[in-house]
């Protein structure tokens, strides 16, 4: 693939090699991600005041537990409820494998500043088989998923 952007369900997506390029540790399969939430993982402004996707540093959706909310989040997605940023988050089951998605949520969990459990490709195969298909979350929802701190 040439040094592009890509589109892929109508979002943009930086191509492996561009991404490799600005993040050199990234798994391929995070070009998805990085459409939105940019290659530094701090969420692309669009031009506007409003993010495209929040950040991944600190996030407690990102490192929650063992990965499962993050996972769930890529398989339903997140509804648009307010005006906190601009786009949605796509499902993504549907494109990605098993593995590239445990090599994306370890990433994102490893990196961005965030020092959380790896998530392996058994791990996301039961947890396809829970969320997949299933309604887009909201926010609101995702939090309930969340386990309290001292549990963790």
């Amino acid at each position: 693939m040439k040094n592009t952007i890509l589109t892929l369900l109508g979002l943009a997506v930086l191509s492996p090699s561009l991404l490799r390029a600005q993040t050199p540790a990234a798994p391929a399969s995070f070009g998805i991600c990085a459409a939105c939430h940019g290659p530094d993982g701090k969420g692309i402004g669009a031009g506007t005041p409003m993010p495209m996707a929040p950040p991944y540093g600190g996030s407690k959706f990102v490192n929650d537990g063992d990965g499962e909310v993050m996972a769930s989040i890529v398989f339903t997605g997140i509804a648009k409820e307010d005006a906190k940023f601009l786009g949605i988050m796509a499902p993504l089951g549907a494109v990605l494998k098993d593995e590239d998605i445990a090599a994306v949520l370890t990433f994102v969990r490893s990196n961005f500043g965030n020092k959380s459990s790896a998530v392996t490709a058994e791990q996301v195969k039961g947890w396809r088989e829970k969320y997949n298909g299933k309604p887009m979350q909201k926010r609101s929802d995702i939090e309930k998923l969340l386990k309290p701190a001292a549990a963790q």
